[in-house]
């Protein structure tokens, strides 16, 4: 009875850590979607009058900044604690977000996202090396699961809080929001994220429950799951700085009626990830990855041949709910891949090829979309999404060769895999 007790007792723990967590991601989440939807694709062209390739130029500055910043962001978390990285980067944004409003300029406003992009960049490691060591192997798809689904909530309402300001109060309105749900998230973090948990206990009681290791299932190295997300970023950015192009030329609607149409698709995908979170912890990571992706592909080149709202809408959902399960299954396997001592560092030089990704995407997007439309950079990104799923079928392909001609013994110590330690 004590031990049914004491088991059950753990389980409310963990679910209240994960929502605690979960509120953190929707927070600063909903503060991306405020400034990427209505800061960055209205604000800046429309009321800096800046060119139509200036929304491109803000996400890439923000990206590059990410890329340049988060291998020694994800050092200074293995250094000085997960929290206290995570404050320092979050503590940025509200500052830059108010010297933003208060300079309008297109010049500076490139700058200050790239000092934004820096926050993030600072903050994000230290957040997934801290998810990693307080959660157990056999449960960090589903919390990986439940943080997207979090992440995914937060930017809708972002958006839909961003654009409805934009459109029916002011900019300054957008601003402040966008300040407001910053520093919640950093109050969270501050509340919710104890200092003693911040290290070897928490790593010592994940490595406890951590489930034994398959050894027949897919077990990509760094080095592969950074290629990876090279080519899965890029998919997902490049025809980011067109939506505002795509929804005003191409469905000829604005972009407050697009956002009132998405809460109800985005709650039912986002009820299904919740329920069916679990299933890349129990069959393995590869297949979450091939089918989220080859649905996104799909979805993405799907856009480029329609000109219904309902229809696009719709489509958006299914992509970013495929996108929402790839995510997870990526985000597991860099766990899996990662040992405790340096899981900071890796992790930052992961998320640093992320940056990169997106803002190559997002600059050659806006350049591609300047050039040929707004139609292009969208079906540039289903291919980009489709080489990424070629990636992982033949890296798997490759390494089911491997151990079967070695006798089913698993390959170690080359560029292609790696063990996994148990305490991971």
């Amino acid at each position: 009875m004590n031990q049914v007790l004491r088991a059950a007792r753990a389980i409310r723990v963990d679910n209240a850590r994960v929502l605690e967590l979960s509120v953190v991601v929707f927070l600063w989440q909903a503060a991306v979607g405020i400034y990427f939807l209505s800061l960055v694709q209205q604000y800046l062209p429309q009321e800096l009058r800046a060119g139509v390739a200036f929304p491109g130029y803000a996400m890439a500055s923000y990206g590059v900044a990410k890329f340049a910043w988060q291998p020694a962001a994800g050092w200074l978390s293995d250094r000085f604690g997960r929290r206290l990285t995570m404050i320092a980067g979050m503590a940025v944004s509200g500052p830059v977000l108010a010297l933003m409003m208060q300079v309008p300029d297109e010049r500076a406003f490139l700058a200050f996202s790239a000092l934004l992009g820096i926050g993030a960049a600072t903050m994000w490691p230290a957040f997934m090396a801290h998810v990693g060591e307080t959660t157990p192997r056999n449960r960090r798809a589903r919390t990986m699961s439940l943080l997207n689904v979090a992440q995914m909530t937060g930017i809708g309402a972002g958006t839909l809080v961003g654009v409805l300001m934009v459109d029916f109060v002011t900019y300054g309105a957008a601003f402040w929001m966008c300040i407001g749900f910053s520093l919640l998230a950093l109050l969270m973090v501050l509340w919710s994220i104890d200092p003693a948990v911040d290290g070897a206990d928490s790593v010592a009681a994940s490595a406890a429950s951590a489930c034994p290791v398959d050894e027949t299932a897919w077990r990509p190295s760094v080095m592969m799951l950074a290629v990876i997300v090279l080519f899965l970023t890029i998919g997902t950015s490049l025809h980011t700085p067109m939506v505002g192009a795509y929804t005003r030329d191409v469905l000829r609607v604005k972009m407050s009626f697009m956002a009132l149409l998405f809460p109800a698709p985005a709650l039912i995908a986002g009820i299904a990830l919740w329920r069916f979170g679990h299933l890349t912890d129990r069959y393995g990571r590869q297949v979450p990855l091939v089918g989220g992706l080859f649905v996104a592909a799909m979805c993405i080149f799907a856009l480029t041949l329609t000109r219904s709202p309902y229809i696009v809408v719709n489509l958006v959902v299914l992509a970013g709910l495929a996108y929402a399960i790839t995510i997870p299954a990526w985000g597991a396997a860099a766990l899996d891949a990662t040992d405790v001592g340096s899981r900071g560092l890796w992790l930052g030089l992961l998320t640093a090829v992320q940056g990169l990704g997106v803002a190559g995407g997002q600059a050659l997007g806006g350049v591609i979309g300047g050039v040929w439309g707004p139609l292009a950079p969208f079906k540039l990104a289903a291919l980009m999404l489709m080489m990424a799923l070629a990636l992982i079928v033949g890296h798997h392909s490759l390494q089911s060769r491997q151990r079967r001609r070695d006798g089913g013994i698993s390959i170690t110590g080359n560029l292609l895999t790696v063990p996994v330690s148990a305490d991971s």
